[in-house]
């Protein structure tokens, strides 16, 4: 799955740090999937980070990804993103 775009909306959480919930939309090369994550502790201005970073990691427990039998690739601005992430890193 070559993933080319990652979206994040309907972003809830406190004002403060605290959990967050948020839909992570990712689009590839074989559609579109959109997951609903959670995070346990975040502050405003690392929740879209934190959020991806699930998303990317609940993506790889998938078990067609988890035993290999696909892979996950990303577009270069999608690995920027990513790179950016430490916990997606």
């Amino acid at each position: 799955m070559y993933i080319t775009q990652i979206e994040v909306s309907q972003v809830t959480g406190p004002a403060g740090a605290g959990p967050a919930a948020g839909f992570v939309s990712l689009q590839s090369d074989q559609g579109h999937v959109q997951m609903h994550c959670a995070v346990p502790d975040t502050t405003p201005s690392t929740r879209r980070d934190a959020l991806i970073a699930e998303a990317v990691r609940q993506l790889e427990r998938m078990p067609e990804f988890r035993s290999g039998a696909r892979k996950l690739s990303f577009a270069p601005e999608v690995l920027g993103i990513l790179a950016a992430i430490p916990a997606a890193a």
